[in-house]
């Protein structure tokens, strides 16, 4: 072979090596920025999360007024791109247009088994909701891709949380008008309990903020979203039994009897039972026990009084109102449900 044949084949084998040592490069370098910038959308999904779906569906994704989100099911890992998309288009599809169902929280008790008919709203801005299509693309990101510890760390965010009270009084050296911050109390808290008189209204509100309920628990005006609104909690919680043993240990409840099992909203209700008992580590409450900071009259007292909020009618009532659509723009908190929950029952945290 003439040495001109051997310096072009040595080249060539030299162009080779180089093509593929670029190729390897550039698709570990692809595959970098990919993860890099699936990461920064969870990190934007999970703040999403925390101002807009934590109070219906807990902080770690454990669900209660709504379905866990914490599920292997809605997870990418392990699972075939086919399958990724279908997930993704699902998730996508749900959080966009909403599930029909009642305004207001709407748990009933049938055959043994807690049965959630609240609706889930719409968040798509075309159906009137309040997230765009990056933001809804960010929130699936998140939920599919995320770490469910991150939620929390934006869950006092001062924009969805209201713990404190601004008021304007006269300065006596100035008599100038100054505002100032001061905590929220229970002479604050604009809810009033029916079947208590206004005196146990008044110790269960007092209960309420002493035990720091109000931190994580929306009553009225004002309150945290960590766990759901407890606004109008006698129109769903299941039993004054319930509530009691609720407040003293939240962990005393297996998953699949701590909030509904099955879910009615679209087509055939969807049982989760099972679902939870194989993920159960996950859908554990979050929400500490109060049966050794408060005496058991003192939980019966604020169990009664959840008991009584809201138009708790409607919890004894023999048939169910016309059920809602599943577009609207009202969000968790403010009446409006989740398909899928918030973190904590009545009383503490979630």
């Amino acid at each position: 072979m003439s040495k001109r044949k051997v310096v072009a084949l040595s080249l060539l084998w030299a162009l080779i090596l180089i093509l593929q040592g670029y190729w390897l490069f550039e698709g570990q370098r692809m595959s970098r920025a990919a993860e890099a910038a699936r990461e920064e959308q969870a990190a934007r999904g999970a703040q999403l999360y925390a101002q807009n779906c934590m109070v219906c569906h807990g902080p770690v994704g454990e669900g209660i007024i709504g379905p866990p989100l914490n599920r292997d099911a809605f997870r990418a890992e392990g699972k075939p791109p086919v399958q990724v998309a279908t997930i993704q288009d699902s998730l996508t599809k749900t959080i966009a247009r909403g599930r029909p169902g009642f305004d207001s929280h709407t748990w009933l008790v049938e055959d043994g088994k807690i049965h959630s008919y609240t609706r889930m709203p719409a968040w798509s801005t075309a159906d009137n909701g309040p997230l765009n299509e990056q933001q809804i693309r960010d929130l699936v990101t998140f939920l599919m891709y995320g770490d469910w510890q991150e939620p929390s760390k934006h869950a006092a965010a001062p924009e969805v949380a209201r713990l404190t009270v601004t008021e304007y009084v006269q300065n006596p050296d100035t008599g100038a008008q100054e505002q100032r911050t001061r905590p929220v109390t229970a002479q604050d808290l604009d809810v009033q309990a029916k079947g208590l008189t206004e005196e146990e209204n008044q110790q269960a509100k007092e209960l309420f903020v002493e035990m720091n309920c109000i931190q994580c628990h929306t009553l009225g005006s004002y309150g945290g979203v960590v766990g759901p609104n407890l606004t109008q909690a006698g129109e769903w919680l299941p039993s004054q039994e319930f509530v009691e043993r609720w407040i003293a240990n939240p962990q005393d409840f297996a998953p699949w009897e701590r909030m509904p099992s099955v879910w009615h909203g679209q087509g055939t209700p969807l049982d989760l039972t099972e679902t939870y008992r194989e993920e159960q580590d996950k859908f554990r409450s979050i929400m500490p026990p109060y049966e050794d900071a408060m005496s058991p009259e003192q939980i019966r007292l604020l169990a009664r009084f959840l008991m009584g909020l809201g138009d708790v009618e409607k919890r004894n009532a023999a048939s169910l109102p016309a059920p809602s659509g599943g577009g609207s723009s009202q969000g968790p908190g403010q009446g409006g449900g989740g398909d899928g929950g918030g973190a904590a029952g009545a009383g503490g945290g979630s």
